[in-house]
């Protein structure tokens, strides 16, 4: 007996979104492990400035990509809503975070060659920031997808 090849789409299981979210999350947690360990750093010189004001740039990249590959075309947030409509509010307040995220990493890099006490204030407030969304992503990963990504990138 033949197999006649289908046209109708597979249907989305959700391992490959997931999949591609752990991997986002895997590469935002490393820069963000970094930027720690560059405020954390002793010094007050301008090599340690640069360090800090390299580590935001990375962050800035790496949230560029983090919101393409949430809100663009066919991102993670269009197929949570087709998968679960309900989630919709909650891939709006992801999106706003997105918004403070990238007002508060732009605040960061332009005070980075100030008072380094305050650069590190601003740096941890932008970190803790981010560890909040972290959360609110896994969140809506686990209600679309049932799946638990867990806190040990």
């Amino acid at each position: 007996m033949e197999t006649v090849p289908t046209t109708e789409p597979i249907a989305d299981t959700g391992e490959q979104t997931v999949a591609g979210v752990r991997q986002r999350r895997s590469g935002l947690h490393a820069v963000l492990v970094e930027l720690e360990a560059a405020i954390a750093a002793p010094g007050r010189s301008q090599a340690w400035s640069d360090r800090v004001a390299a580590g935001l740039e990375r962050l800035r990249v790496a949230l560029a990509e983090h919101i393409v590959g949430t809100e663009g075309p066919d991102g993670l947030f269009d197929q949570v809503i087709r998968r679960t409509p309900r989630l919709a509010h909650h891939c709006a307040q992801l999106t706003s975070e997105h918004v403070a995220i990238g007002d508060a990493t732009t605040a960061a890099q332009e005070a980075v060659h100030n008072d380094p006490g305050d650069v590190r204030e601003a740096v941890l407030s932008l970190l803790a920031l981010l560890a909040r969304h972290r959360q609110h992503g896994a969140d809506l990963i686990y209600e679309a997808y049932d799946v638990d990504l867990g806190g040990s990138d």
